[in-house]
């Protein structure tokens, strides 16, 4: 989504999405505030394209959003020059028992999923979204790519540190309440320990993005 503007914010989607949440965004929340906006999904790649990573060296400022799982990928893509950075309803260390998603729970998705299963999961993860808003934004990827793309997030997951490496570390992390897929006390813990100041809405499922009034409210 690129306009030419001086400033760059990178969305980091959550597991098994696609650009139609980005999308619904732009369109819901049009206070972009003069920022390009880059969408990045399906993290069987955490390299950074090429043609980002010169549109990051020549922006002015880069502030980043994380959601879900895309918090993880985001800490692990080896980005530098981020200036403002938040969490939504994931953590950086999203394979534990008290700090992300129980590793039995994560296994028992991955090897469970289908197209049943599938549905079941949009539901916990959106309760209480007006349906339009649901099937605006959910990802057209087949259930054969988004548990490929999680087989690879655990992998990734278990290789790479726990302790992040990254040269930046998030501003704010926002904990919706009513999480079904990370825990809002998991996710309290998290950030305790790290550190991250932190702001929970009560009513907010895993789906944050109709609790909140826009990208200018996240960076308050």
């Amino acid at each position: 989504m690129r306009k030419g503007n001086t400033d760059l914010l990178l969305f980091f989607n959550g597991w098994g999405m696609d650009r139609r949440v980005a999308d619904w965004l732009v369109s819901a929340w049009p206070d972009s505030a003069g920022r390009d906006i880059a969408v990045l999904y399906d993290y069987r790649n955490l390299s950074i394209p090429a043609w980002l990573g010169e549109v990051m060296a020549e922006a002015r400022a880069v502030d980043l959003v994380a959601w879900s799982l895309g918090v993880w990928a985001a800490v692990n893509s080896e980005l530098e020059k981020i200036d403002r950075a938040v969490a939504i309803n994931g953590t950086a260390t999203p394979l534990d028992a008290e700090r992300g998603i129980p590793p039995e729970i994560f296994a028992g998705t991955l090897k469970s999923w289908n197209d049943a299963n599938r549905k079941r999961f949009e539901r916990r993860m959106t309760g209480g979204v007006p349906p339009k808003i649901v099937d605006a934004t959910r990802s057209d990827r087949t259930s054969a790519d988004q548990q490929a793309e999680l087989l690879s997030l655990g992998e990734a997951v278990a290789r790479f540190p726990a302790e992040s490496t990254a040269s930046w570390k998030f501003s704010k992390a926002l904990i919706g309440g009513r999480d079904l897929i990370f825990s809002a006390e998991n996710q309290r813990r998290a950030w305790s320990e790290a550190g991250v100041r932190v702001a929970e809405i009560a009513a907010m499922p895993h789906f944050p993005f109709t609790h909140i009034a826009g990208w200018g409210e996240l960076f308050t």
